[in-house]
């Protein structure tokens, strides 16, 4: 008995030690992947969307070392030579809403579009959403989820459930900005 503890704890440490192996990279999830072959550019490619949780939290730094470990594991599955990761906070959040990091990964140095490119190129938001969009956001969805009211129904109920005015709700965008772009790692 002791031995079979002594094994499902080791075994446990070692998942934990794998999954917190590199400082920045934070526990994902990939929600959505696709893979598409593109003949007459003879390309290889994958998109992929990303959970990571609360990655409005996270530190740039924190996000691309997540979205690289995210793009060397399906690099490593499926040999794509563009591999294209999207960042999100939450499932429900990728289904409505723009990424928070858009990452591509081309190791063997061509873009999306089959042209010449960097090894990494990183957009991100260039500010993130606060605690209080993100409540926005999860309202906004629970109320689309309704998907019978009109729009200033849906802006009253969550003006209402945010105690703000109605012409005070709105829906949080933000831009992507570079964040980075290299040719090693």
């Amino acid at each position: 008995m002791r031995t079979l503890f002594y094994a499902v704890l080791t075994g446990c440490m070692l998942v934990f030690v794998a999954q917190a192996g590199v400082a920045g990279v934070k526990t994902y999830e990939y929600v959505d992947v696709q893979s598409e072959s593109v003949p007459k550019m003879d390309l290889e490619r994958v998109r992929a969307s990303v959970v990571v949780q609360d990655a409005h939290t996270l530190s740039q730094t924190d996000l691309i070392d997540t979205a690289k470990a995210a793009a060397y594991k399906l690099c490593d599955k499926n040999k794509q030579q563009v591999i294209v990761v999207k960042v999100y906070p939450s499932k429900d959040y990728a289904l409505f809403f723009p990424q928070l990091l858009d990452m591509t990964y081309s190791p063997e140095l061509i873009g999306w579009n089959g042209k010449p490119s960097a090894k990494w190129v990183a957009y991100i938001a260039d500010e993130m959403p606060s605690e209080e969009d993100m409540f926005r956001i999860r309202t906004w969805m629970l109320e689309q989820t309704k998907n019978k009211q009109s729009l200033l129904d849906r802006k009253k109920d969550i003006a209402k459930k945010m105690k703000i005015p109605v012409d005070d709700v709105y829906f949080p965008i933000f831009n992507l900005v570079p964040c980075l772009m290299e040719n090693h790692g």
